[in-house]
Formats: structure tokens, sequence, C-alpha cells
């Protein structure tokens, strides 16, 4: 157990405790000023606000293409040598390159030129209809019932449902798809074992197989989604080739998903214990979107991202070698100090709540963070329309998944009455 007062050094992050509540190491970190702390067979994490907007722009120090030439392939962040068999199942899937996040510019520049033409504010007004349709279908499914495992029921569906929709996927491959999802970001993000790493494989090489097909398919015959606009989108003469729109496929299927699963489930879990909250947001359906700005920067739903260093640095009196990697701590600097006054206390009308950096800083901020403002806000908006009187289940604890790198609930049980 690590004294409330401990020094950021002192503690593990990839401890289970930790990772259940990372906030005592995120106040330590601000309180010691420490610039860089070490994260046990992992890298350093920076996690003051104004030392990640600096690294985060520095992106020919601080790389994001931490893969090698064979592409960016989940493997987990061990940094443990790529098992034979593990290999074998990666070579069964279709080659891909660095694309997107895993390049810096003048490449990344290119690559999300062409994606911002299929991820619109236009595009995603145009979907908010069916992405209320799709809340409601989704409460409608356990209206019925005086109780609802929301995440699972709710959460996690209402995401999966509008970017496999938007990526030309069945309905009916609603869960298939989430499986993949949830493995390849486990692969990017996570420390795994060699079982780990394999199941993470098998489902890297079905998702990229099935993405093919249809990206073939879209090239012949383009449909209204955004693998056809993947597809078609060109600067100048310019388009992505197979080997680079899967990776982006892929970075839009995660980036489409969890973190906003996180993010709605994070704001319910809220709600749940503030009903004055749900009194408020009610009365004014516009607070919504300031009261989501301030879920991001309390409980981040991806607490880090990754960044590989190019040359031999240093950051205050931190020595970086060249292929070590960093963590910019996304979630730390939501409760930075020197930005957001009482950072541990949830504000629902904190006026600078915007600041957060949730979805990234520079030039890789995500990229499909307005479908994920969309589909958060009409998700709340709809559960405060159609349930009342919502409270957890008596005896119950919800309870984080066990990773540092991102932050949600595994399950959420609440009780409830229709209005």
């Amino acid at each position: 157990m690590v004294s409330i007062m401990s020094t950021a050094k002192n503690y593990d992050l990839t401890d289970p405790e930790v990772m259940a509540d990372p906030y005592a190491f995120y106040r330590a970190i601000h309180r010691d000023d420490a610039k860089v702390v070490e994260v046990p067979n992992v890298g350093g994490w920076i996690g003051r606000m104004s030392d990640i907007k600096v690294v985060a722009k520095q992106t020919e120090l601080f790389s994001n293409s931490y893969f090698d030439e064979g592409g960016p392939i989940p493997t987990g962040v061990s940094g443990h040598p790529l098992e034979e068999d593990v290999k074998n199942i990666f070579n069964q899937g279709p080659d891909v390159v660095n694309a997107l996040w895993s390049t810096d510019p003048p490449v990344h520049t290119m690559h999300r030129k062409l994606v911002n033409k299929a991820f619109t504010s236009k595009w995603v007004r145009s979907i908010e209809p069916r992405i209320e349709a799709i809340a409601h279908e989704l409460i409608d499914k356990f209206a019925g019932q005086d109780h609802v495992e929301f995440m699972h029921q709710y959460a996690v569906y209402l995401p999966m449902i509008v970017i496999s929709e938007a990526l030309g996927m069945a309905i009916g491959d609603a869960e298939k798809f989430k499986r993949w999802s949830d493995d390849i970001l486990r692969g990017n993000l996570d420390v795994l074992d060699h079982q780990q790493r394999k199941v993470v494989a098998r489902s890297f090489v079905e998702a990229n197989l099935r993405f093919e097909t249809i990206l073939n398919l879209r090239r012949k015959n383009p449909q209204q989604d955004l693998i056809s606009s993947l597809a078609s989108a060109k600067i100048g003469d310019t388009c992505l080739a197979n080997n680079e729109a899967l990776p982006i496929i892929n970075t839009t299927m995660l980036a489409g998903n969890e973190t906003t699963t996180n993010l709605i489930g994070n704001a319910m879990k809220i709600l749940l214990d503030n009903v004055d909250y749900v009194h408020q947001l009610r009365e004014d359906k516009n607070l919504i979107t300031p009261f989501l700005d301030e879920v991001m920067r309390f409980e981040c739903p991806v607490q880090c991202l990754y960044r590989i260093v190019t040359e031999d640095t240093q950051i205050g009196d931190y020595s970086l070698a060249q292929g070590s990697r960093v963590m910019l701590g996304w979630g730390s600097a939501g409760r930075d100090p020197d930005y957001f006054d009482k950072p541990d206390q949830f504000i629902l009308d904190r006026p600078n709540a915007h600041r957060h950096i949730g979805f990234g800083w520079g030039p890789h901020v995500c990229v499909g963070l307005g479908l994920a403002r969309a589909e958060a806000r009409i998700a709340i908006s709809a559960i405060l329309d159609r349930l009342e009187s919502m409270t957890l289940i008596d005896n119950y604890r919800p309870h984080y998944v066990p990773t540092f790198a991102t932050r949600g609930f595994q399950n959420l049980k609440f009780s409830f009455s229709l209005r």
C-alpha cells in the first residue's frame, strides 16, 4: 500500500490497486512537479499539462511512428520479442503499413487531410437522427425491466452500432466488431502475455481480412459509408492504397468505439452519484455538452497514448534514451491544478472544462472527436428523457476495466423507472 503522501516515483501504475484509482498518483505528480515518472517495463509517464503539450507537438523528437516497417501490428507494449506462432498468425493477414496515427508529418498530414474529408461535421450532423434512433431502440430493449446493466446493454452497443454501420458492417456483425475492437485496442495499449498476443493477433487478422473485402467492393461500387469515402478520397492524384487504408479503418474502429463507450459509462456513473445533475440537465439540455467536457476532464476515457523517443534527450532532470517510450497522460493532465481549480472535484458548470485534452493534443488530436461528442450527447439526452429514479443496485460496486491506459467500467448496474 502506497502512502497517501508518497512521491510520484513510489507509485507503480501497473499495480492493480493504482490502476483502479490512479488519482493519488496523479496528485503526487503535480505535488512533486514531476516531469516524467517511470512506469516499470512500459516507459516514462508525462503527466503535467504543460509538458504534454510541448511533447505532443515535437513529433520529430517524440514520434507517433513507434512501429517498424511491418506497420502498426498490435503486439502489446511490453517490448518482449514476438513469438514465432504469433508471427505466423499476423502473417496470415493482409499487408499493412504505418498510416495516420502511426505516422508523423508530413505523411500524417496527408493522411489526416484524406480522413478529414470523411469525418466532416456535415456527415456527423447527417447521422445524428440515426444515433438517436439507436439510443431509443436500445432503451426499448430493457425498458420492460426495472434495472439495467448499462455498459453492455447501452454504452457498448450505441457507438459500436454507429461505427460498424458507418464502416459498412452488417448489424448482425456487431458482436464480432466489438471483439475485434477490444482486442486490437489492448494490443495497442496494454502489456500482453503470450496467450493474449495470440488472441489479439487473430482478431487483427480477422478484422483486416474483412475490411479488405469491403474496401475492394467499395472501390468498385461506392456506398454511403466511411470506407467508401476513404476508398475514393484524393488530394490531387493521391489516394490511399489498401495497406494504408486498412490501419486507418482500424483506427476509426477503435476511436469510434472504446472512447465513446467509456465516456457514456463514466458520465452515467457521475449522474448516478449526483441526482441534482440529472435534474439540472433535464431542465436545460444545453448543459449536457459542458457536463461531458467535465466528464472528459475528470474521468478521461483514454488515460494515455504513447510516443517513441527518436534521439537521446532530457525532460527536466529525467534522461530519455533513443528508442524509449513515453506516455502522454491525458488523464493526469485533466487533474492539473495549474489549469483547473479544485481539480479533484467534479464541477458541472466549470468555466474552463473545455480546456481538457481528453481527445489528445497537437497533430494527432482524435479525428473522430466530433462523432464521439455527438454520440455521448445524444446517448445521455435519451436516458434523461426516458428514465428516472436511477439508483445503483444495493450492495453493488462497479469495477473499472483493469488497465492504466483507459478508464471505463466493466459493468454498471442500476435500477430505474420509466418517465
